[in-house]
């Protein structure tokens, strides 16, 4: 069974979050390293990983009867961003600034892999998503 449409549409924000975060980390790492603490090598790096995984998000957003193969990947590469964000904050490399960002990012990402996984899930049942109250 192929994946919902309300999972296209967090496939496909996922895709412009990442897109647009990777673009702001590449571009700004020199500017971004003062203010949040972190290393310039770093931003860039993770900018970097953001590109593969929004074509892949956008990929399984943008295509009806695609199987959940990739929605899954997205899940599974989400989990480990949060996961690698919380790590990140255990170094004690962050400004107060940094950590606010860090934590931002890393919790709309994990509201992301909720919905995610609660698309997924109606998906395998064959059930619609609840709508919005």
């Amino acid at each position: 069974m192929g994946i919902n449409a309300f999972t296209r549409q967090l496939l496909l924000l996922d895709a412009g979050a990442c897109l647009g975060s990777g673009l702001l980390l590449v571009a700004g790492a020199g500017l971004l390293e003062p203010w949040l603490g972190l290393p310039r090598w770093l931003l860039l790096e993770a900018g970097i990983v953001l590109f593969p995984a929004a074509l892949l998000a956008a990929y399984a957003g943008r295509r009806t009867g695609v199987g959940t193969g990739p929605a899954r990947a997205m899940v599974v590469l989400n989990l480990a961003w949060v996961a690698g964000s919380i790590a990140l904050l255990g170094l004690g490399w962050t400004t107060p600034l940094g950590t606010g960002f860090i934590l931002i990012q890393a919790v709309g990402v994990a509201g992301l892999v909720a919905g995610q996984i609660l698309g997924l899930r109606r998906s395998a049942a064959g059930l619609r998503p609840a709508p919005a109250a």
